[in-house]
């Protein structure tokens, strides 16, 4: 009986955060959603200087390098305007 109701609990907890992570993804309005779907993400979806980015927090190295960078945008301070990044770019590259 224990291994069952185990077996249950474990699948309604992970039930219940697909649900989460589904509901912060259908409104995240951020091209590079920390709770994207495809588990891929970080090499595949890009972003440029100046759009959303994604407030589900913690914020990862990505997210920082993103706000930073908006933040210099803004000012007028980023020469790069036009290029597109993705999150593994962001978190490891010099920019």
């Amino acid at each position: 009986m224990n291994g069952i109701f185990s077996f249950v609990f474990q699948t309604l907890l992970a039930l219940t955060k697909n649900f989460m992570r589904y509901k912060h993804y259908e409104k995240c309005e951020a091209p590079i959603c920390v709770e994207d779907f495809n588990l891929s993400y970080k090499d595949e979806v890009t972003w440029r200087p100046g759009e959303k980015v994604c407030q589900k927090g913690p914020f990862q190295k990505f997210q920082k390098k993103q706000t930073d960078i908006n933040r210099w945008f803004k000012k007028g301070k980023f020469k790069n305007k036009d290029t597109a990044y993705t999150a593994h770019e962001l978190e490891t590259r010099s920019i």
